[in-house]
């Protein structure tokens, strides 16, 4: 399989994930459910702003630059990146895992004017933020893409 075909398919596979855990969660969590009590339940949580609800609130047109313009430029720029280069299997599948992670958060943002998050992590006293199924995406893009970087 090319290294094109297999970042299509996996950021096509991500955003559809994303799409349907989150459509499922806003249907059936009218109240949370303690999967794990005291560690992890399902919740739903309204995120107006990006990760850890930075930009939640201030000026309008800053919020857009930063939550819609920035992500286009990135998603923009991944895909370019990928059909413009030669990239290994590995660095398809991190880029892919990160653009439909990335696609499925915007998604939300320019059709509902906010992400919804779902998965609620905590611990004792410590509560992680809700996060989602593109969330969890674009951190394993991510983490792939560091660990396997070597310097050329």
């Amino acid at each position: 399989m090319s290294e094109r075909l297999l970042f299509i398919i996996t950021s096509l596979s991500v955003f559809l994930a994303d799409r349907l855990t989150k459509v499922l969660a806003y249907q059936n969590l009218k109240h949370p459910i303690d999967l794990v009590p005291s560690m992890l339940s399902l919740r739903i949580a309204e995120n107006r702003g990006a990760a850890f609800s930075i930009f939640s609130t201030g000026n309008d047109v800053l919020r857009k630059v930063f939550l819609i313009l920035i992500p286009v430029l990135i998603c923009l720029y991944i895909v370019y990146y990928v059909f413009k280069k030669s990239v290994e299997p590995k660095t398809a599948v991190s880029l892919g895992l990160i653009l439909g992670g990335a696609l499925g958060n915007l998604y939300d943002r320019l059709v509902n004017g906010k992400v919804i998050d779902f998965i609620d992590l905590h611990f004792k006293i410590y509560h992680y933020p809700t996060f989602n199924v593109a969330d969890v995406a674009v951190f394993l893009g991510t983490l792939i893409l560091i660990t396997t970087w070597r310097k050329s």
